[in-house]
């Protein structure tokens, strides 16, 4: 099936750019509340894109140019987008990092982004001159406060946020960009190893954007909470260029908080959001009240919704969950519907007119049947609605890019309707006794327990070769032990699955957008506080005998 562009909010993929949306809105709705910051100020369509252009102005006076980087590390905050379209403008890439980052996390990132100029706020410049001290005469945009007093160990040249935006605004045809162009650096979030630069064209963004318009009808009338970081493609371009494709309205809050989410969302009207699994749990944990259901709030895209919840959270609150998958590379091929029925742990459908998804055997490339667990493929249908490559990385480009397939790491598994479903990461399987196990069996196994609130299972060296023993790492209420663990997963995984290893910690290892760094827990092996079945004396055998009903 060819792809239909009539069907698409921008239409021909000539338009796919930021600048062509942004000059659109200029003309069209200049006096229409695009954003608000939460506890902050509000912009209107008119005013943001007129900031940003004065901001682009300011860039191309002190020397940025079409194809250079501009960092941008600073929390989510109106400053913070208005660099994002001034870059887009001046086709230059918007280089987006996380401003959690410190020390060589940081010094990775901006080592591999190069940027011509960053945009920062002053809670972030001490870990930024502790991390890229050294360049000489660096441009530093302070977005907030007064320039810092001159001083001769510190190499950045530093210019205001402020008198940036005095400048005229940047004339619409001072420069061309076309679909294929870079425009945007993602990180990965690391679960696997060092961060990746992601290097994304104005097509694939412009993609991403029109993918959430598709499948949840987000609209000009809609009002869109986003929580998510702008680092981040589900803040960046599925919230707030989704919502500017649109024509919609957004609030930005800087971070995420269950206790104040649903009260955010009666204050402002909010119709349409973005979760991730973790961030819908502690949602549901809250208190009832008997008014959970009321708000305007009725699309909610989840990634993904807790199979342990199920529908209940939506009829709890009164909305429709609406599940996609994808990855920063390659934006989200699949969706579930937000008519009828969602399959239970589904992530939904491929977008067939515009993606090849197929599941594959990892070890020979061949397509599997239905039902059948492999790793997920996928290709575009069209150019520039996919990554550029890895920045710098060209190894690891070519190492995904195989077989004219780029291959996700996702382990899943079609059914015979094309409802696709998530296994697990490839290199989060586990391999014991010839048996390759889901870490996620084992990890909801945990979960069910009452007493335990995270759960993460890793496989170390059992001392064979390609062999696993288990590690099950967890954070229990006071009074648990490894042992009645032990003894509530018996009833509940088969032997192979049984941990040898658990690990009681007080937290486990995240990224900035709440994954499990898994390989930081492998890596980690066995230490003294790690328990260990076999010392113990604990045999499975005895295990299973007690575990059966009398």
């Amino acid at each position: 099936m060819a792809p239909n562009f009539s069907k698409l909010p921008l239409g021909d993929f000539e338009n796919w750019t930021t600048p062509h949306v942004a000059r659109l809105h200029e003309s069209r709705v200049p006096h229409k509340t695009f954003i608000t910051e939460l506890n902050g100020h509000t912009e209107t369509y008119g005013e943001f894109i007129g900031k940003a252009r004065s901001l682009a102005s300011f860039l191309a006076k002190i020397g940025v140019r079409k194809g250079d980087h501009v960092a941008i590390f600073c929390k989510s905050t109106i400053a913070a987008l208005h660099g994002w379209l001034a870059a887009n403008l001046l086709g230059a890439v918007d280089a987006s990092i996380n401003s959690n980052l410190l020390g060589d996390p940081l010094k990775h990132v901006l080592s591999t982004a190069r940027p011509r100029v960053i945009l920062t706020e002053q809670e972030c410049l001490r870990d930024l001159q502790n991390a890229y001290g050294g360049l000489d005469g660096l441009p530093v945009i302070l977005v907030d406060g007064a320039l810092p007093a001159p001083d001769p160990s510190i190499d950045f040249i530093f210019y205001s946020y402020k008198d940036a935006l005095d400048e005229a605004p940047l004339d619409w045809d001072k420069v061309h960009v076309t679909p294929l162009d870079p425009c945007a650096v993602m990180f990965t979030s690391g679960t696997t190893g060092p961060s990746k630069a992601v290097l994304m064209p104005y097509g694939q963004v412009c993609m991403l954007a029109q993918q959430v318009i598709l499948n949840t009808r987000l609209c000009a009338e809609d009002v869109f909470l986003c929580v998510h970081p702008l680092n981040h493609i589900a803040g960046k371009f599925m919230g707030v260029f989704a919502s500017f494709v649109a024509g919609a309205s957004i609030v930005l809050d800087k971070r995420f908080e269950a206790a104040t989410w649903l009260e955010t969302v009666r204050e402002f009207d909010v119709t349409i959001s973005i979760a991730h699994g973790p961030m819908i749990e502690m949602i549901n944990q809250r208190p009832r009240t008997p008014f959970d259901d009321g708000h305007s709030l009725k699309r909610l895209m989840c990634c993904p919704i807790p199979k342990s919840l199920g529908s209940a959270f939506e009829e709890r609150f009164g909305l429709k969950g609406i599940e996609m998958w994808g990855m920063t590379e390659i934006t989200c091929p699949c969706w579930t519907s937000l008519d009828g029925t969602r399959e239970t742990g589904s992530c939904g459908v491929a977008m067939t007119e515009w993606f090849d998804v197929e599941i594959t055997d990892p070890d020979t490339g061949k397509f599997l049947p239905n039902g059948k667990v492999g790793e997920l493929v996928v290709r575009p249908k069209h150019p520039g609605t996919m990554m550029l490559q890895y920045l710098n990385d060209a190894e690891a480009t070519v190492k995904v890019w195989r077989d004219l397939w780029f291959h996700t790491g996702d382990a899943a598994w079609r059914d015979e309707r094309g409802n696709f479903f998530i296994v697990d990461r490839l290199h989060d399987r586990i391999r014991r006794r010839s048996e390759n196990i889901s870490s996620f069996d084992i990890e909801q196994a945990a979960l069910s327990h009452p007493g335990i609130r995270e759960a993460a299972a890793v496989g170390v060296p059992s001392g064979m070769e390609s062999d696993d023993d288990i590690k099950l790492c967890i954070v229990a209420d006071a009074g648990e032990t490894p042992e009645n663990v032990l003894r509530y997963l018996a009833d509940r995984l088969p032997h192979f699955m049984m941990p040898r290893y658990i690990e009681m910690r007080e937290s486990l290892p995240r990224t900035s957008t709440n994954k499990v760094r898994k390989r930081e827990l492998r890596e980690s092996g066995i230490s003294e506080e790690t328990w260990d079945r076999q010392a113990s004396g604990i045999r499975l055998k005895d295990l299973y005998r007690s575990a059966q009903p009398k």
